[in-house]
């Protein structure tokens, strides 16, 4: 009778413990990057193409994984995307939207955290929204996201290692940021002070921190070397400045100031001005590390572009949506303080918070609507621009005729797109064009008069495929 009442307990199952249900339950980060690329990959759904920099980077990640890197030519070198690119490349056509996923998964994450850093910062709930609604509204944002620029994965990672900081897991806000550090070298002096920090108090281990910076700077030169016999290849191409960029004007530090200002809205100048405030009213000293941080890192910007490099807008973007954050946290603050003197019952003043967390943050989006109109026909246009080549491409011959016939050439910012899809080297697709040659005319963008390149140094040529966009003309040898 023992032995079986014995067995029977025995069997009877018991309820998993609070530790294994813990366990059990999905992680925030794990359901942050999983939700993210789903929403990503389902973006693909709209006319998706990248654009200049990241064709140059799925074009190095197919030469690495062939072993056959050229980067003579071309945008800067970045480590993280052609990381990402040289794994891509191993599916073959598929690489361009792999990398479209990645970097538009990193402006999504980045629109989560901003909700989460400036809520944390002091925001609330209010701060958090607005954060949000403001940077994943901006036509800027969108834009460069949209055309898989590696900017959202910045201001991900970014924004990622000052959650995680503030959270007091220093060592996962480390590697973040060594992520950063990864995609534009601005993030350096941070990353640097950041290890020094861990140094001090002993957070992190020395050997992960020298490790780590020897990493970044070897996975950011040594790669050129290979590639371009240059160590610093990156930095020479980097002031190779095209016409009209901000190193041109008169004043460059100023006129990147300036771009910066534009890239803020209203309301958000009014949040950043509240975030000042809160800084001496509560004494938050997070608050004001991050307040010196982004402008620092604009000072930096500007200061790099007055000794010639083109300062766009592509290198304001972390620090402009540090700035957002603040500014939504700002906003939050002021807001939750006045809710705070309203009376009223607990459960209603909750529902009030949702409330007025909504209407502030389509407040802090109006002024970006009227500019998605052109942002949304120029994502169009880039697409459609990429769509037709290859089709265009099958029709006068395929790839490999073509280079038969004669050298490529296109206009400057397609250089990278066709060769892509003639599996060429970025070098060997030029821009003035010279019999023995094929030439891919292309109107650039959708307010362009004419189509580059021009034909004179090869006549009129042969028509061997066309579209509203291309013209693909032959002078062949």
């Amino acid at each position: 009778m023992l032995v079986d009442e014995r067995s029977a307990a025995l069997k009877v199952p018991t309820a998993p413990s609070g530790t294994a249900l813990v366990r059990a339950r999905p992680r925030p980060w794990t359901l942050l990057v999983g939700g993210s690329l789903l929403l990503a990959a389902l973006t693909l759904l709209f006319p998706s193409a990248p654009t200049y920099d990241p064709w140059s980077w799925i074009i190095w990640g197919r030469e690495v994984a062939h072993l056959d890197l050229v980067t003579t030519e071309g945008p800067s070198w970045k480590p993280l995307p052609v990381m990402f690119t040289t794994v891509f490349s191993l599916f073959g056509s598929w690489s361009p939207d792999l990398w479209l996923v990645v970097a538009r998964a990193g402006a999504i994450a980045s629109v989560v955290l901003a909700y989460a850093v400036a809520r944390r910062v002091g925001g609330g709930v209010v701060g958090g929204v607005v954060a949000a609604a403001a940077l994943g509204i901006a036509p800027w944002w969108i834009r460069n996201a949209a055309l898989g620029n590696s900017e959202g994965l910045i201001v991900a990672f970014l924004l990622g290692a000052i959650d995680r900081h503030l959270a007091g897991d220093r060592r996962f806000a480390f590697l973040l940021a060594v992520c950063a550090g990864l995609l534009r070298p601005e993030a350096w002096p941070f990353l640097g002070l950041y290890g020094l920090f861990l140094l001090w108090t002993r957070s992190v281990s020395w050997k992960l921190i020298v490790g780590a910076g020897v990493g970044v700077l070897a996975l950011w030169l040594l790669p050129e070397w290979w590639g371009s016999g240059d160590l610093l290849r990156a930095a020479h191409r980097a002031k190779n400045v095209n016409a009209g960029a901000p190193t041109y004007a008169d004043n460059p530090a100023l006129e990147v100031l300036n771009d910066a200002g534009d890239m803020l809205t209203g309301p958000l100048m009014v949040g950043l001005a509240a975030a000042a405030a809160m800084v001496m009213v509560k004494r938050s000293r997070s608050l004001a590390w991050l307040i010196a941080m982004s402008i620092a890192w604009l000072g930096l910007v500007a200061y790099m572009t007055q000794d010639g490099f083109s300062g766009n807008q592509r290198y304001l973007i972390a620090p402009v949506a540090l700035l957002i954050v603040l500014g939504g946290a700002g906003a939050g603050w002021v807001v939750h303080t006045v809710l705070a003197w309203l009376r009223g019952a607990e459960t209603r003043r909750g529902a009030l918070v949702v409330a007025v967390a909504l209407v502030a943050g389509v407040g802090f989006m109006v002024p970006s609507f009227q500019r998605l109109d052109p942002t949304f026909t120029g994502l169009k246009w880039q697409a459609d621009l990429a769509d037709q080549l290859p089709g265009l491409v099958a029709t006068a011959g395929g790839a490999d005729a073509l280079k038969r016939c004669g050298d490529p050439y296109t206009g400057p910012f397609l250089v990278p797109l066709v060769a892509w899809h003639l599996r060429l080297h970025t070098e060997q697709v030029q821009l003035t064009p010279r019999t023995p040659a094929v030439v891919f005319r292309v109107k650039t963008t959708n307010f362009s008069r004419g189509a580059v390149p021009t034909l004179r140094g090869v006549g009129a040529g042969r028509t061997l495929a066309s579209s509203d966009k291309w013209r693909i003309v032959a002078a062949c040898g």
